[in-house]
């Protein structure tokens, strides 16, 4: 993973602005903590209420297949091999059928349609017997998007077709590599599949981690599927960490699971006093973090937000402008970090020297 060159021009752009202008502008020392940082608790759902939903779902009362523009079915009829053909209903709902010629198909259900070509065909045969046999519908499908290998529209065979054959149809989970370990970048804790706009209680992990064939339900015409991803941007962590370096963000991640990532604290050298560096150019904010309080459990873990970059100093300071003077010794660190673009970075504030 790199970063790219307009990200790092967001996140580092007021730093720099800052330094220029270092010899007329205000320090700035932080502000307060939020007193909400934690993440709250999910809430408690009636297991059995679930179950019972659950259990419902998987009870599939297909209505009638009504054939649409697009379909393709096979026509065969009894004793008249000849006639056997593929037929396709065009887009104004018409099919060209042998002997009979165009008819007006689409809006029809199977049945009907089949009675339909049965007194057209008795026209030229006695009691013909009259078979439509599907190839493709158009008509019944399923999305599903997000991290997966091969999102999008899929043909769902009602009572057949279940969440984990869906899953299967669009290629699986999409992985990557982190630090050098392949890691899944599919967040099944909230993925979820919608139906006529409302969320069903499938729990996707005890469907793909534990096998549970309560959550497998069938996936009807309309389903929608949402796998969304792990990581949604970066963290960056400077200072007095055991290694120096982005990690990538997850939704809910806190202060103390980021340092975690990162082999903790460097505990001879380290500040209480960690600085979380926060927005873009144009809203940037700098939280003071007492990490010892959190850590002896007399304040909340602090919740972090994709690019938030972490520093944590190695004695006091107070004004922003010393603390960007610090930042920039570790400049050449997140240069290094940002690939091919880090070089271009540097050359262009001429901060490099």
């Amino acid at each position: 993973m790199i970063f790219k060159s307009h990200w790092i021009l967001r996140f580092f752009l007021p730093a720099f602005v800052l330094v220029v202008t270092a010899c007329n502008s205000t320090p700035f020392g932080g502000i307060a903590v939020p007193g909400m940082t934690s993440v709250p608790p999910k809430e408690e759902l009636d297991s059995y209420a679930i179950q019972e939903e659950l259990k419902a779902l998987h009870v599939v009362n297909p209505m009638p297949y009504e054939l649409k523009p697009g379909d393709t079915f096979q026509l065969s009829i009894y004793n008249q091999p000849s006639l056997t053909s593929s037929i396709l209903i065009a887009p104004d709902g018409t099919a060209s059928l042998p002997l009979v010629g165009l008819l007006k198909l689409a809006g029809m259900n199977m049945e009907d349609a089949t009675n339909l070509l049965e007194k057209k065909y008795s026209i030229f045969l006695k009691s013909p017997i009259v078979t439509l046999s599907p190839l493709t519908t158009s008509g019944y499908y399923f999305t599903i998007a997000g991290r997966v290998v091969k999102p999008g529209n899929f043909t769902v065979s009602i009572g057949q077709t279940k969440l984990l054959d869906a899953i299967a149809l669009s290629g699986g989970f999409v992985t990557g590599v982190f630090r050098g370990d392949t890691v899944e970048l599919a967040d099944l804790d909230n993925a979820y599949i919608k139906r006529n706009g409302k969320k069903l209680p499938v729990d996707f992990k005890k469907l793909v981690y534990e096998g549970d064939d309560l959550h497998n339900i069938p996936v009807l015409n309309g389903d929608y599927v949402y796998i969304p991803s792990t990581m949604h941007g970066y963290i960056i962590f400077l200072g007095e960490v055991g290694s120096n370096t982005y990690v990538g963000f997850t939704e809910g991640m806190t202060l103390l699971q980021g340092l975690s990532y990162v082999n903790g604290l460097r505990t001879e050298t380290y500040n209480e006093f960690i600085r979380v560096i926060r927005g873009g150019q144009d809203n940037t904010v700098v939280y003071t973090v007492d990490v010892d309080k959190i850590l002896n459990g007399k304040m909340k873990d602090f919740k972090l937000e994709a690019n938030d970059i972490i520093y944590v100093p190695q004695d006091s300071f107070s004004k922003w402008n010393q603390l960007i003077r610090k930042l920039l010794p570790t400049l050449q660190l997140v240069n290094l970090l940002a690939g091919p673009f880090g070089s271009t970075i540097l050359g262009y504030f001429n901060l490099s020297n």
